[in-house]
């Protein structure tokens, strides 16, 4: 690791200011409204208002509500009118908490202890999940020491085998999962079938709305064809939804539901055995800014049900035209249905590369975002459209013209022998791989990313990653990241 010593004295205030912009130059430019993904925005004025409220309440530690009963108001206030969105009653509980992730972690926690507590024959549990599920079901399962059984898709319509889940569960299961909708593809899955298994099997059913949550009730009250995913579903019991994607909340902002409080009782955590202070914890985190609070509850009040749904149809416009936009170039395929604003398109032309398309996209100046490779589907283009987004469908379709007519005269190959390597050549580096071995690997490839961090060029990394099966992607991607953890540049 390099050597960065601890200052020895302060900066002044602009220089370090300075140095921060220097450094952020570097980043996404999000601002354009070209990046269809990782950053959910919507109108300046709006954000600017969010971040307000979430800086009003930057230090304020929801660790101790009793110190700051604020927090909780705000909390219980933000949880209770994203219960009645969900349909939830009034029975339907919940806590804020740091993101999608940690809130499927609470969620499996919670199907674990609410097992151990009434089901004694649960030795080793077991979640069952689509194999379109967010991968933090399966990091989830990692760190409760949960095993998680994937099952394949319908291949056509990326939406869950009712069949094939059912036919998963044994007496070891604890949760079963549904995605409203999964992020790859934007569809929903059969959460009612799915949710009705569940209950006849008295298992437990999660609903993970972390991407559709502050979406989908909008886009059923504007009338779009949504099938039920919520609380209305009999045999859901618990639901995660992040804030700061649609809902437009600075990050980190997401929440986890549950039918009733008697579920929740079992994601608590309370330690008093020390000498210091009394910890009882509802979720992961113990000190936890109220500023994500302050913005979701602002947020909320801000645009009520109207702001919503006009983001919404916006948003839903725009898919719409994106879709018909790509109708027009028969080179690229939708994949699936999508039933809100996520969408994958793939290419269906030898010549026509989705890693350099992605590639010549972004020095044109959008940011569009890969999907290698899986059991489900060939390497893909994925897009999440926000209400930042939507102004710029028309001259993202132009452009993806543009340069399918460039990929086509230059007949870009789009696997690894664009490399000239013998792919059994690096299989058996591969099988045979330790993080030792890294700066082999980029030698063989011609690159050096010790000192830079990625190249500018991801076409060959990405073509690399796309020909090898996930469990190398998996090593060669650890060790790299681990590297670059420990490397400043």
């Amino acid at each position: 690791m390099s050597k960065i010593n601890f200052p020895e004295s302060g900066m002044d205030k602009q220089t370090i200011l300075d140095n921060l912009q220097a450094m952020k130059s570097k980043d996404l430019p999000w601002q354009s409204g070209k990046a269809f993904a990782y950053i959910y925005g919507t109108d300046t004025e709006t954000m600017q208002f969010s971040a307000q409220a979430y800086n009003m309440y930057l230090t304020e530690n929801g660790l101790d509500p009793s110190s700051f009963p604020s927090l909780l108001q705000l909390e219980t206030e933000v949880i209770a009118m994203l219960a009645d969105l969900m349909n939830g009653g009034t029975e339907a509980c919940g806590n804020l908490t740091s993101g999608g992730t940690e809130s499927v972690i609470l969620a499996a926690k919670t199907a674990r202890d609410f097992a151990r507590a009434t089901r004694p024959e649960v030795t080793k549990p077991e979640i069952i999940i689509p194999e379109t599920a967010h991968p933090c079901f399966q990091k989830a399962a990692h760190y409760l020491d949960v095993a998680v059984k994937i099952i394949p898709v319908n291949p056509e319509t990326f939406r869950a085998d009712v069949t094939a889940m059912e036919a998963a569960i044994t007496n070891q299961t604890i949760l079963m999962v549904g995605s409203a909708p999964s992020y790859a593809h934007g569809v929903i899955d059969p959460i009612q079938a799915l949710a009705s298994i569940a209950k006849s099997k008295g298992i437990l059913f999660h609903v993970d709305c972390c991407v559709g949550g502050m979406y989908l009730p909008f886009a059923e009250m504007l009338g779009y064809d949504i099938p039920l995913f919520d609380f209305r579903v009999d045999g859901v019991t618990s639901i995660s939804c992040d804030l700061h994607k649609f809902g437009y909340v600075p990050k980190g902002c997401s929440t986890v539901l549950y039918k009733n409080k008697e579920l929740r009782h079992h994601q608590l955590f309370s330690c008093s055995n020390w000498p210091g202070y009394t910890i009882v914890n509802p979720t992961v985190t113990s000190s936890k800014s109220g500023g994500p609070m302050a913005g979701a509850w602002s947020m909320f009040k801000l645009w009520g049900k109207e702001g919503y749904k006009n983001a919404v149809k916006a948003c839903q416009e725009a898919t719409d035209t994106f879709i018909e936009g790509l109708k027009s170039i028969p080179e690229l395929e939708l994949l699936g249905r999508p039933d809100m604003s996520l969408l994958s398109f793939k290419s269906v032309n030898e010549d026509v590369s989705v890693f350099q398309l992605i590639d010549n996209m972004n020095k044109r100046g959008w940011h569009l975002q890969l999907q290698l490779a899986s059991h489900t589907s060939q390497e893909a283009v994925h897009l999440t459209i926000t209400h930042f987004n939507t102004k710029h469908i028309a001259e993202l379709i132009e452009d993806l013209k543009i340069v399918v007519l460039e990929l086509k005269a230059k007949r870009h190959p789009s696997n690894i022998m664009m490399m000239g390597l013998d792919a059994s050549m690096i299989q058996l580096l591969m099988d045979e791989f330790t993080p030792d071995m890294l700066d082999n690997l980029e030698a063989l490839l011609g690159m050096d990313m010790s000192a830079n961090g990625l190249p500018d060029d991801m076409v060959t990394i990405n073509s690399l990653l796309n020909s090898l099966k996930p469990e190398h992607r998996d090593v060669l991607l650890t060790a790299f990241v681990n590297r670059m953890y420990t490397s400043p540049k």
